[in-house]
């Protein structure tokens, strides 16, 4: 089996994976939502001090699942980019020690293709070749992979989609993470009332949020007391995947003129759990005859068994990293 770190953020992970089947065996993970939520947002150097209480804490639950014998782990798994470096180093250090301690080899694994190997956790066989719309509080990504690479085909300008969540959470005064709670009171909203500007309406392959939160403030700004928090929830979680699905029309457009077929697409992480997203990308889908794949709720957000099913693969290719040399970069590279 092979042990997996993530720390990537504010979540605290450890997994333990079976090399033979891809089983899940143990999986446990603290979020630091409690902690962050009076910010409105993550302070990384909170975040990075919860990592190092949680995950040895962790660690022992891991040991006590394994009756204390660590002899069938085969390798230590660990996410070294993107993400927050005060963060990373927590899990890469915990790696190390790991790996030093077990004579075990290391294996550094990148933090998105650990999202679009969320939708094989539990699973031998994985689909590749595969188009990818990777969504979180960090990332608006359209991805084209294969088993060994990852392609970026379009991103965003400025704010992600879950970033620009939480940012108008915050604004309504709603609270942290803002994703879950913008999708709650949207639900709760009983008619439209207002209309918000969709970004970018042009051929451009590229997401853009940042004027799209300007509006939802200047709403803010216009209704005073007698703004309706559930109807501009409702207003801007259409606009901001109305958005998403439009440009990832025109990918699907763009393939279909090349003659170039998306038997698969898929939908992954954090901000992937958001119900009304996953049903306008299906009804897309659909109407390009390409199958779409979704990874399990619980999996959506960071984890450690993502980063664990990689790891997988990893070892069974052997690639292995110099323990000397493997460090986190200063800045948040991606493939």
């Amino acid at each position: 089996m092979i042990l997996s770190i993530e720390s990537s953020c504010d979540d605290s992970s450890l997994a333990l994976t079976q090399i033979k089947d891809c089983k899940l065996l143990f999986h446990q993970k603290i979020s630091q939502d409690e902690f962050h939520s009076n910010y409105g947002g993550i302070v990384p150097e909170i975040a990075s001090r919860l990592h190092a209480q949680r995950l040895p804490k962790i660690l022992e639950n891991l040991k006590e699942f394994l009756d204390g014998d660590l002899s069938p782990i085969k390798a230590i798994a660990v996410t070294t980019e993107p993400g927050l470096s005060v963060t990373l180093i927590e899990g890469l250090m915990m790696a190390k020690t790991l790996s030093l301690s077990l004579s075990l080899p290391l294996l550094s694994i990148n933090h998105l293709k650990g999202h679009i190997y969320s939708l094989f956790i539990n699973q031998k066989e994985s689909i590749f070749p595969l188009s990818v719309l990777l969504v979180s509080g960090g990332h608006t990504l359209i991805l084209e992979s294969t088993k060994e690479n990852v392609k970026i085909i379009a991103q965003s300008l400025d704010d992600s989609f879950g970033e620009s969540f939480d940012k108008v959470a915050k604004m309504l005064g709603l609270g942290y993470p803002g994703g879950p709670i913008i999708e709650q009171l949207a639900s709760l909203c009983k008619k439209e009332i207002y209309s918000l500007p969709t970004p970018l309406q042009n051929k451009t392959l590229a997401f853009s949020f940042s004027g799209l939160k300007n509006a939802v403030r200047l709403e803010i700004e216009k209704q005073g007391e007698a703004l309706d928090k559930h109807a501009l929830s409702y207003a801007f979680q259409k606009t901001a995947c109305t958005h998403i699905v439009q440009k990832c029309k025109r990918y699907f457009l763009d393939k279909k003129e090349k003659g170039e077929a998306i038997p698969y697409f898929a939908i992954v992480g954090g901000a992937s759990a958001n119900l009304y997203l996953r049903e306008q990308i299906e009804t897309l889908t659909q109407s390009f005859g390409s199958k779409l794949l979704l990874a399990p709720l619980e999996f959506c957000s960071d984890n450690s068994a993502m980063i664990g099913r990689v790891a997988v693969e990893e070892y069974l290719r052997g690639k292995f990293s110099d323990i000397k040399n493997l460090d986190i970069s200063p800045r948040s590279r991606e493939f």
